[in-house]
Order: C-alpha cells, then structure tokens, then sequence
C-alpha cells in the first residue's frame, strides 16, 4: 500500500490539474490579429482609390491677402538701384523619361514633387519644355532664354 504522504501529494496535484484545467477554460481566448467582421467578400466591383499613394499630398495654397495700395515711395538720391529679376528661375532634375504610346514623357523633380510634362507642355507657368531627349530636356523661359538641364542619377 502507498504511505499516506504518497497518497495526500496524488491527491493535491490531481485537485491542482483540475483547477488548472477549469481556469484554462474559463478565462478568454486571446483576440485574433485579423477582426473578420471587418472583412467584405463578394460585394461587387471595388470603388477607386482616393488618392494615389505614392505622390505627396497637396497642400491648398493660402488665399492671398490683398492690401490697399500706399503712397509711392521714391528711392532715395544716390541708393543702389535694385537689379532686374534673373531672366531664367527656374529650379528641377531631369529625372528621365518614359516612351509611352509614341510619345515621350519626361519626369521632372520640382519642390520635391515629380512632374511628368511632353514637349510643348509648360513646367510652371511660362516656362515650356521645347526638346526632350533621353538624355537632357531643354526648357525655354518666359524671356525666351533657353536651358538645358542633363538627366540626374545613375548612368548605366
């Protein structure tokens, strides 16, 4: 026969595994990563995108505030005459181009943001691209100075 210590510790881990398995049980199954009463399955044609992902968002400029005109003001005898604005202000990289439907499309990097322009389209106001190769686009400004810009990057 089995001493009575033997049989108190059979006892004690068998109410002990009884308790663990209740606790086990009654307590709540974790919460699972996926929430599947978000999911939609068949519900038709998906709606397009709002915006696309991969460019910046656009900030609306402010309104511009309008201030009534003061007196003029004369410069004074012997000041330095200011210089006249540089003819050509215009600041991108030529990033390269794109063939696409017979057409060549040159993506320029302006402020941060990528612009895709054709021959004959204007950058910013006053400033049209005039030639477009692989290798450099040429831009004329609203002065008719013409610029060159190469392309940026890598060369393979």
């Amino acid at each position: 026969m089995p001493s009575r210590a033997l049989r108190t510790a059979a006892a004690l881990l068998a109410v002990g595994g009884a308790l663990a398995l209740a606790a086990g049980q009654s307590g709540e199954a974790p919460k699972p990563l996926v929430r599947k009463d978000l999911l939609v399955f068949g519900t038709g044609e998906i709606a397009p995108p709002i915006r696309d992902i991969f460019r910046p968002k656009t900030v609306a400029a402010a309104a511009p505030v309008f201030r009534p005109a003061g007196p003029a003001v004369k410069p004074a005898v012997g000041a330095p005459v200011p210089e006249a604005p540089p003819a050509f202000d215009l600041n991108i990289s030529y990033i390269g181009s794109i063939k696409s439907g017979g057409q060549t499309i040159a993506l320029v990097l302006r402020g941060g943001q990528t612009l895709s322009v054709k021959v004959g389209e204007e950058i910013v106001s006053g400033y049209k691209v005039i030639s477009l190769t692989a290798e450099a686009i040429v831009v004329q400004g609203p002065t008719g100075e013409t610029r060159t810009f190469p392309r940026q990057g890598d060369r393979p």
